[in-house]
């Protein structure tokens, strides 16, 4: 069933999000605490140490937070496959826990150090958010899982900048909304496509932000190409071309058999007055998820 607002003039405010500037900030190589063994893989030709996970083992991190860690990840590939698909868990003192699951294919420019026939996937990055206080973080693969995997560890250090508040939007019309986690933390997305509608109201001048996360079927593989269509007051205003893969930090809340694309961005300049927005796929074979940010000092106009 479709939902729609009691007053269209009326923007309502989802949620208050601080988005925070990396521009200064460097990342830093992280020993783990405990780790069955490390290895050097040649990278683009030159070595890098990475830290092996398999099964019955487990690799631990201790760090102090507010921070972010990102992990390298890198499987083997057996010679007649051009790719692989892997898993791996990570759980926090505090109970926690994430699952990442990635599909990466072979990669030209890395091999073991000391047997180069071996084949490696590309590197695939992952990243989780570190709150204050220590905490640790521990790697391992699911229970049933033969694969091999290569683990190497940054922590994110330095000036993170000042933050900058922006607010998720509430459409006033749509049919289906999706929970989705991204880097450990639980955002609200909105499908379009096969009979799923979205529509805003909006009060200008102001940028509104769209991020567009193609739902990928399990079909579907590699790189894909698709388009969101948006009406303004029932004309056409723009057609936007996206190109995406699959995100290796996003996850359904609830089961699904669908993987979320990597979110693309566009923007959408909203001139003077009161607007209704309409947004289309243009191919209907299609469902994407969108989301609606709105910088705070652009809400001046809200009724």
């Amino acid at each position: 069933m479709a939902n729609y607002s009691v007053r269209c003039a009326c923007i309502a405010l989802l949620l208050g999000v601080s988005v925070v500037a990396e521009a200064k900030a460097r990342w830093r190589s992280v020993v783990p605490q405990r780790y069955d063994r490390k290895v050097t893989l040649r990278i683009s030709e030159k070595n890098r140490t990475y830290y092996m996970l398999r099964k019955d083992s487990e690799i631990e991190l201790r760090l102090t937070g507010p921070t972010k860690l990102r992990v390298i990840s890198r499987t083997e590939i057996p010679s007649s496959k051009k790719q692989s698909r892997y898993t791996y868990l990570v759980r926090r003192d505090d109970g926690k826990a994430v699952e990442f699951s990635r599909r990466s294919r072979a990669s030209a420019e890395a091999r073991m150090a000391r047997n180069g026939s071996t084949k490696l996937s590309a590197g695939e990055n992952h990243i989780l958010n570190v709150p204050a206080g220590s905490h640790s973080y521990t790697f391992r693969l699911p229970e049933k899982s033969s694969t091999r995997l290569y683990l190497r560890f940054h922590q994110l250090e330095g000036d993170l900048g000042a933050p900058t508040q922006v607010v998720a939007m509430t459409p006033q019309l749509w049919t289906k909304s999706v929970d989705l986690v991204v880097r450990e933390e639980t955002t609200t997305y909105y499908r379009l496509g096969e009979e799923n509608e979205i529509a805003l109201r909006l009060i200008g001048p102001a940028k509104l932000k769209v991020l567009a996360r193609l739902e990928f079927l399990p079909d579907m593989q590699g790189q894909q190409d698709f388009r969101v269509q948006v009406l303004e007051d029932g004309i056409i205003k723009a057609t936007y071309p996206l190109t995406t893969t699959e995100s290796d930090i996003c996850q359904y809340l609830e089961t699904s058999t669908l993987v979320p694309g990597k979110a693309e961005t566009f923007y959408l300049d909203i001139p003077q007055g009161e607007h209704d927005y309409r947004f289309v796929l243009p191919e209907s074979r299609y469902t994407v998820l969108l989301k609606f940010l709105l910088p705070k000092k652009d809400l001046g106009g809200a009724q």
